[in-house]
């Protein structure tokens, strides 16, 4: 009876345990199957560090109704629907509550938030207002997602906070503006996808009052800016200026009235370091800068690809090397953004490329072996050098293609070892004529956050450069894969994000593969780039216009037959683009139909597909006529090539309409052209009008009007 006695409990105690297994699991699976359905209807961007289901009952788009604030004197600028709701003094039953408290359960960054849906009522909570504000951005995404796809949002607790605290878009208006209200709209939805920053390229679009002649006819008042960064402020995100320094002065430089403050008389690219004229100068408009983005804490200082220095008689009689001027510059310039309340940062190319490292920092055809012993031979001309790196600098490595190259990372590791701070510079857009490419530079942004995020760099800022000037809507996809990876870093490839681009860039009807479109649309946007081109010379790239090019010749009359085998590939590939073009053009109708946001940039998009397909129809028709060998065939031939290049004016107008919505278009008259650098000459900077959009179409028809003639 004993041993009976005994084994009872044991028998029982084992069908406990593996009751209570089963029910781990069968709570597992729960969470797993919640997960799951969660994820297939809301997809957040960025996505939350932690989501936990709730046993209650959650909300539809429909149930608030009400606000109840706790801990805030004032209502936080929240835009709609929540910012509709109205005053309570209580929590309950259709009530958000805002909280800011400081509770140890919050997340410690003043971005973190907790977000709490149960039984039919939501709490925010946060230790500051970034984080309240933020939880609202989430909130509100899930209530789009509510009531796009009549979907209840479960009860949940949502614990949230960014990988990276410093999250900067770029903003270049080097050769263009747009209207006002744009940039409004752009900080809407920079702050819905949890951008904190933009760093603003303000060149000659700036009305400075102490140079007023370097802005342009068109430039933006200070107090607009000024406007605009408070507009920006109130949503979280803070704007700094960036004006070009030692190099990328073409905008200062071509003004006869500073051709004396030039380091090299023949050259409007760099400033001459060792006179005191350039420091009068460029403090004056880093005082209008400063003012114009009045809640900024730092001052982009430039200082990049200066190529040569030295030519000026004053920086010979110097006796300096090009470091050591090239740093006098950067304490020079540091020194007058710490008495402004400023922190500089500082392009780093130039002291890798002065000390014989730069190619081992970005080039991926160097073998490892190579980068470590290129590094082992010069990396003490930095160490030598060290004293002359201002401390109160931060040092922007910049690498828009290959991050995670071991030189770049021993960059990175460089100044952290000389307790130098050091940011990371990505890209959306750097040269690409008409719309970025690479998955929209998915991968070196992906990899770049990584690295940013592991070894807790100072942020991370995604530039857009505007060299070849697209428009800003065509970077979108890149902006929202930097959000999300920012934020919250996670190993996820470039389809499954841009499926989420889609669905809340568009609405949750544009989700599916099916919908994808822009990476068909790159693929394109290669081909349009050179078919027009003799020699494979990119002219989407910034270097071949104007007169810089040759183009394909056309058709002999009198051998039939001769051209079409000599541009055979691309004629093939023309008869695949034009085929491409139907499939783009069928998913971006499909896309309309459906999407219930952004259909401004589905538009846009259209009519650059539509503009991208010319060159190769065009193909098409010199080779019909190339084939023909009867005379009425070929007259025949000739008016149909004669129409079709008559209906351009037509494509390019429907273009420019959509473009400009939001674009202007045409330089002010007067405006002078950068004298452009053989090194850096941008297709955007090639005519005082737009006719450089179309540099390869409208010569080519200039020569097919001639051919046609004779």
């Amino acid at each position: 009876m004993k041993k009976i006695i005994f084994l009872i409990p044991i028998f029982c105690h084992i069908n406990l345990l593996n009751a209570q297994t089963i029910g781990q699991k069968k709570d597992i699976q729960h969470t797993i199957n919640e997960t799951n359905n969660f994820e297939k209807y809301f997809k957040l961007l960025p996505k939350p560090q932690k989501i936990e289901f709730l046993p209650a009952r959650g909300i539809t788009c429909y149930d608030l109704r009400f606000l109840h604030l706790e801990g805030l004197e004032h209502r936080p600028v929240v835009d709609n629907p929540l910012g509709s709701l109205a005053f309570t003094d209580k929590r309950g039953n259709g009530i958000l509550t805002l909280e800011l408290k400081d509770d140890n359960n919050l997340p410690s960054s003043p971005e973190g938030y907790m977000l709490e849906i149960n039984n039919n009522q939501v709490t925010i909570s946060a230790r500051k207002e970034a984080g309240l504000f933020y939880g609202c951005q989430t909130l509100s995404q899930l209530l789009e997602d509510s009531r796009d796809q009549k979907k209840e949002i479960p009860a949940c607790r949502i614990t949230d906070y960014p990988g990276i605290s410093y999250r900067s878009v770029h903003l270049d208006l080097k050769h263009h503006l747009d209207a006002g209200h744009y940039y409004y709209d752009m900080i809407d939805r920079l702050a819905h996808i949890k951008i904190n920053a933009v760093i603003i390229e303000f060149e000659d679009k700036l009305r400075y009052r102490k140079a007023p002649l370097i802005g342009s006819g068109d430039a933006i008042s200070i107090e607009e800016f000024a406007a605009l960064s408070r507009y920006a402020t109130e949503r979280n995100i803070e704007i700094s200026p960036l004006v070009q320094g030692l190099g990328h002065a073409s905008f200062i430089l071509k003004h006869d009235e500073y051709r004396k403050l030039r380091d090299n008389p023949a050259s409007d690219w760099v400033f001459d370091p060792m006179n005191p004229g350039t420091y009068d100068l460029q403090f004056s408009l880093y005082e209008d800068a400063l003012a114009a983005t009045p809640y900024g804490k730092y001052l982009h200082v430039g200082g990049d690809e200066v190529d040569v220095l030295g030519f000026s008689e004053l920086s010979k009689q110097s006796g300096k090397k090009p470091f050591e001027l090239q740093m006098y510059w950067l304490n020079k310039v540091c020194e007058f953004a710490q008495k402004h309340n400023r922190i500089p940062i500082f392009w780093d190319d130039m002291v890798f490329e002065l000390s014989g490292l730069y190619r081992t920092t970005y080039d991926p055809r160097i073998s490892n072996d190579e980068i470590t012993r290129t590094w082992k031979e010069n990396e003490h001309r930095l160490d030598d050098n060290s004293n002359l790196f201002p401390k109160n600098c931060i040092y922007m490595r910049w690498n828009y293609d290959n991050p995670d190259i071991s030189g770049n990372l021993k960059a990175i590791d460089w100044f952290k070892a000389h307790d130098l701070k050091v940011m990371a510079a990505t890209a959306v857009q750097t040269s690409w004529a008409m719309l970025p490419r690479n998955n929209s530079n998915f991968k070196p942004i992906k990899d770049y956050c990584g690295i940013a995020s592991v070894k807790k760099m100072e942020g991370i800022l995604c530039t857009a450069w505007d060299d070849s000037s697209p428009h800003f809507e065509t970077y979108w996809r890149g902006i929202y894969d930097f959000a999300m990876l920012s934020w919250n870093y996670q190993d996820i490839k470039a389809r499954a994000a841009h499926a989420i681009f889609r669905h809340r860039f568009y609405g949750p009807g544009s989700s599916d593969v099916s919908f994808e479109f822009e990476d068909l649309l790159e693929q394109a946007l290669e081909f349009w780039d050179t078919v027009l081109i003799e020699k494979e010379s990119s002219a989407g790239n910034e270097s071949n216009y104007p007169g810089k090019f040759e183009l394909i010749s056309l058709p002999d009359p009198g051998k039939a037959g001769a051209w079409s085998e000599k541009y055979r590939d691309k004629i093939t590939r023309a008869a695949k683009e034009v085929l491409r073009y139907g499939l783009i053009n069928g998913k971006i109708q499909k896309a309309t139909k459906v999407a219930t946001r952004n259909q401004y940039s589905l538009a846009l998009l259209n009519q650059i597909n539509e503009l991208q397909v010319y060159p190769s129809r065009l193909l098409l028709l010199l080779q019909k006529y190339d084939k023909i060998t009867g005379e009425a065939d070929k007259k025949a031939a000739q008016r149909d090539i004669r129409k079709y290049v008559n209906h351009f004016g037509d494509t390019r107008k429907a273009y420019e309409e959509i473009f400009s919505k939001t674009r202007i278009l045409k330089n002010p008259d007067g405006y002078i052209p950068n004298q452009d650098n053989p090194d850096h000459s941008h297709l955007a900077n090639s005519t005082v009008n737009n006719d450089w959009m179309y540099a390869d179409e409208l010569a080519m028809n200039s020569k097919l009007q001639s051919w046609l003639e004779h």
